[in-house]
């Protein structure tokens, strides 16, 4: 790391020197707190707690001085107003004051463990050895001589724990010697402060909090600070912040959280889902893997971690999830040497595609992958510049252009995903022509859609042709979607041949095996031809009435709650109004556009299920067709400002 000032490389430690004399201020005023309270002197500690309150070294920790944190009722005779805010400066002193203490029980507790030398013995014992290491500089190697010299006979006959800790609350000063005892009383104190008690300001990470908190105790006392080293410091006190708890996790063997904020480095600098731990602790390492396992030991972890600072809590729609703080986002991946960051890319890359869900096509997946997705192209571009893992990067690029192209989040974006995992399975040397298939074929989709059908049949016909070689449920598959596109291309009767072909092949599985995907792909080219056959089949009854069979034979194969029965509603509807049955397909309609619109995202078949319900209804006289056509152009609107 450097230092803004001179640009040299510095101990993380030293961070924490540019924001000492605030935090010294903040803990004297702790100290006169307790000194007044065991004085038995009510009145002056009430003012002491006051002060705490006050203190610009706490500024953003703790509950603020509104009259909710009332702690006792007003007293009679004074303003009622006055009476609660006085209250809620006393309460959220004594907050501050049994926080700060926990800290420094937390710093008395982890020196041992955190700072290299031998202090083992007596509790008393640790407790005067580290208060001499701190307060007096007193290097570790040189404690046992210096207890003889500096304790007796110069402190002889007084309480020695109480004597030294008034040095350290008065007089402590960062010189070099004391340097990781200060730190170590810092960040547990600061610990304390954020302890189930986040910093008021939702984006401000704590670091963050604490540099403000600082630089404004620096800006009202220039002579306490006269080098203004408290000012613009955020960053490198994020990363004395990190170096100190990484530090402390390592030296106390709490290897399952570092390993989780190696594993959030590698990365992106976005909320992760809290489930996606537990739903793919296989490819974690082992101690991540025994703490994504087991519910208890992540509660622990992942509260030992956001009390201390580490991470973030985000908790949106229920949905839990964590972050770090950026500035220290990429903090533990600079630790790692290139063949460790490799390795941990490859365990990210593997993390991911278990933990995701392969099902993009289907809305309820489309939640996980709108926060994944920027953990996956990180982790993809460490891929592919290390030329590691390439299969599996193509696989959830393909995921990616199928959840884009579904989605309806943007042309671009879903051509931009195919596109790439063409690209790297080719690189990966085709490994499995059946995976390659389908990649070109998602590919096409996207070429499709962002370019028009010409310009996808090329890549959908050597789909096809690789699908020719798979088992024939996969083939129908490929051929449906091939007879699709020479439709949209302006080949109406090629795409009803290929039509026919995937149909019979489709029925042919389902005879065969008669399995529950078999009769999805038997149902989806139904469906898909019925569409087909009302925009080229021509007007006449006869094609409206075929397609209803055909569409009833398609939901009795899958279900009312299948995938792409909304699709088959809307066709049933076109029907329905191509045969003049209006009241039945306002029936279908209505209940589909309020379906439609649980997703939470706009896409096009809410857009046709709201078009067709407002032309529906005005051809009825509903007055209701304002309704269903003013929102049937706001998600055109969204739809057209995401392209």
């Amino acid at each position: 790391m450097k230092t803004a000032a001179t640009g040299q490389h510095a101990d993380p430690m030293a961070a924490v020197e540019a924001h000492w004399r605030s935090f010294r201020t903040g803990l004297r005023l702790v100290h006169t707190v307790a000194a007044l309270r065991i004085g038995g002197d009510p009145e002056a500690e009430a003012a002491a707690l006051h002060a705490v309150a006050s203190s610009p070294a706490f500024a953003l920790f703790g509950p603020p001085a509104r009259p909710r944190w009332t702690d006792r009722p007003a007293v009679p005779g004074r303003s009622g107003g006055a009476a609660r805010a006085d209250d809620a400066h006393l309460a959220r002193g004594r907050w501050l004051v049994d926080r700060v203490t926990r800290g420094v029980e937390q710093a008395r507790s982890a020196l041992p463990a955190v700072v290299r030398g031998d202090l083992a013995g007596a509790p008393e014992q640790a407790v005067v050895l580290w208060w001499l290491h701190v307060v007096l500089g007193v290097g570790l190697r040189d404690l046992p001589e210096a207890q003889r010299n500096d304790i007796e006979p110069p402190l002889g006959g007084r309480d020695l724990v109480q004597k030294i800790e008034g040095r350290l609350w008065l007089n402590a000063k960062p010189t070099g010697r004391a340097a990781p005892g200060l730190a170590a009383l810092f960040h547990d104190v600061q610990a304390a402060l954020r302890d189930r008690f986040p910093t008021r300001s939702e984006t401000a990470a704590p670091e963050a909090a604490a540099s403000e908190a600082a630089a404004s105790e620096a800006a009202a006392s220039e002579a306490d600070d006269p080098d203004g080293q408290a000012d613009g410091q955020a960053d490198e006190l994020a990363r004395g912040h990190f170096g100190y708890e990484w530090h402390r996790a390592r030296q106390m063997g709490l290897s399952a959280g570092t390993e989780l904020l190696t594993l959030l480095s590698v990365l992106a600098p976005d909320p992760l889902r809290v489930s996606f731990l537990s739903a793919a602790w296989g490819p974690l390492p082992p101690p991540l893997r025994e703490l994504a396992a087991s519910t208890a030991a992540s509660a622990r972890v992942l509260r030992e971690l956001l009390d201390r600072g580490l991470l973030l809590p985000l908790v949106d729609d229920g949905v839990q999830r964590i972050v770090m703080p950026a500035a220290m986002h990429a903090l533990p991946a600079e630790r790692l040497s290139a063949a460790e960051r490799r390795r941990w890319t490859n365990v990210a890359l593997r993390f991911l595609s278990v933990a995701l869900r392969e099902d993009t096509h289907d809305h309820d997946s489309w939640p996980e992958w709108h926060d994944a997705e920027p953990h996956v192209l990180k982790v993809v571009d460490e891929a592919e510049s290390y030329g590691e893992g390439l299969p599996e990067a193509a696989h959830l690029m393909d995921r990616l252009c199928v959840h884009h192209r579904i989605r309806d989040t943007g042309s671009e974006a879903a051509l931009a995903a195919g596109t790439r995992a063409v690209r790297l399975y080719r690189t990966a040397g085709v490994p499995d022509k059946r995976l390659y298939a389908t990649y070109l074929i998602n590919y096409a989709l996207a070429v499709q859609r962002a370019r028009g059908a010409e310009a996808a049949l090329a890549p959908m016909r050597e789909g096809v042709d690789l699908a020719s070689r798979r088992p024939h449920d996969e083939y129908a598959a490929a051929l449906n979607l091939y007879a699709s596109v020479l439709a949209a291309a302006g080949q109406p009767e090629r795409a009803d041949k290929e039509f026919r072909r995937a149909l019979a092949v489709a029925r042919e599985c389902h005879t065969v095996g008669g399995t529950q995907e078999d009769a999805a792909e038997v149902a989806m080219v139904l469906n898909d031809y019925a569409t087909h056959l009302l925009r080229h089949g021509g007007p006449g009854p006869e094609v409206a009435e075929w397609v209803l069979e055909l569409l009833a034979e398609a939901e009795q194969l899958t279900g009312p709650d299948a995938y792409g029965i909304e699709q088959i509603l809307l066709n049933r509807a076109g029907a329905l109004r191509r045969l003049h049955h209006l009241e039945e397909a306002r029936d279908v309609l209505l209940p589909l556009a309020e379906r439609s619109e649980r997703w939470g995202t706009p896409t096009l078949i809410a857009l046709a299920a709201f078009a067709d319900a407002a032309d529906t209804l005005r051809d009825l006289g509903d007055p209701r067709h304002t309704h269903y056509l003013r929102r049937a152009h706001e998600i055109d609107d969204q739809l057209s400002a995401e392209d």
